[in-house]
């Protein structure tokens, strides 16, 4: 396990499968990395849930990108993620607003001339496009349905006791799949069948026996409220990938579009399976079966267990990292199988949330590199 900074090949950056000009290959990005960093500050100080900043990151990627495609040749591409970039910032995080304009407005290039001048303009009017796609994906729909009682289902956890979180999220709109319950796994195991009361037994055993390396891995992959979340943390290898090899400016908004479109359609599809099924944590089940003092290492989030975010949303950054730096597949997904790993460790999932969790995020991940592979 590595906990430091990523160190990776030298080689990967000429597996990116995005055509440039020879002048873009040897100027590395300058513009979209700082626009992400910029988007996970703003995701770890507004304590943003997984969901929603996986929906911020998309969104600004893909703007990003278009923004980019659209500006070549006859306007700045630098100028023009600037402005599709601080436009949909300032739509997701409103009482930064003045920041993202300052930030757009004293960039390096000169907005005086008539080529960033169109640029700017042109990524302004690519933001609102995803402004307006924003403000009907049916994010903010609220929910209708109802919860579920009885003795196999989900219940709110301590500490907290919190009311369940974004029920509805497997309705919204998704970047690159069709409907996703067609991706829905089957249900998980149920209390009182075999597979599930050895599940139980091992995360409870787990927890009693952690090592020192299992107990950083779970807190390193911990990605709580108050920092820049499970698609974040990918977001932030990805930006170790593109600088240490001097990523030119269109392969990286290319890159961050298939990362982020494939991480937001990742928790589309978890959520569904989440409130399909409503499955118990290991904290209701290991209190009532084992130990009624029992406490997990991670708190428990408000929603239900099956199945893992954190193992989809991994499977499906890795797959698209791995398909970008292929010399790097291997220890990219050691890290996705990681993270999942990780969740156990923590005490708050069972290992079949995080195995099929894993392959629906790694289904997810390559219907992204399908649908962007144009």
């Amino acid at each position: 396990m590595k906990l430091a900074r990523l160190v990776v090949s030298a080689l990967a950056v000429a597996a990116l499968a995005v055509p440039s000009a020879q002048a873009e290959r040897t100027s590395p990005d300058r513009v979209v990395a700082p626009w992400i960093e910029v988007a996970l500050d703003e995701i770890a100080a507004h304590r943003a849930d997984p969901p929603h900043a996986s929906r911020v990151l998309a969104t600004l990627s893909v703007a990003m990108q278009r923004a980019v495609a659209r500006a070549r040749p006859a306007a700045s591409i630098d100028a023009a993620v600037e402005g599709a970039a601080s436009t949909v910032l300032a739509y997701f995080f409103r009482d930064d607003r003045g920041r993202f304009h300052g930030l757009a407005t004293s960039a390096e290039h000169d907005t005086a001339s008539l080529s960033d001048g169109r640029g700017f303009a042109l990524g302004r009017r690519v933001g609102e496009e995803l402004v307006a796609r924003a403000e009907t994906d049916g994010a903010d729909a609220p929910f209708t349905g109802t919860i579920p009682v009885g003795p196999d289902f989900w219940v709110p956890t301590p500490p907290g006791f919190l009311p369940p979180l974004l029920p509805r999220w497997g309705k919204v709109l998704p970047w690159n799949i069709g409907d996703p319950v067609a991706l829905r796994p089957p249900p998980p195991p149920r209390p009182g069948e075999p597979t599930f009361e050895a599940e139980l037994r091992e995360v409870y055993d787990v927890s009693q026996t952690l090592t020192p390396e299992q107990r950083a891995i779970a807190l390193f992959w911990a990605d709580g409220p108050g920092t820049f979340t499970p698609p974040g943390h990918w977001n932030a290898i990805a930006l170790d990938l593109v600088r240490a090899h001097g990523v030119a400016t269109a392969e990286a908004a290319r890159l961050f579009a298939v990362l982020n479109t494939a991480q937001a359609d990742a928790f589309i599809c978890i959520w569904d399976g989440k409130y399909a099924y409503w499955s118990e944590r290991p904290i209701t089940a290991i209190r009532r079966e084992i130990d009624p003092s029992w406490s997990s290492l991670i708190t428990t989030p408000p929603f239900p267990s099956y199945v893992s975010g954190h193992a989809g949303t991994s499977g499906a950054a890795a797959t698209v990292l791995s398909a970008f730096f292929p010399d790097d597949a291997t220890e990219l997904n050691a890290w996705a199988h990681e993270a999942a790993r990780s969740r156990l460790y923590g005490g708050i999932h069972f290992p079949t949330d995080n195995e099929v969790g894993f392959a629906l995020g790694t289904s997810v991940g390559g219907a992204a590199l399908a649908a962007w592979a144009g």
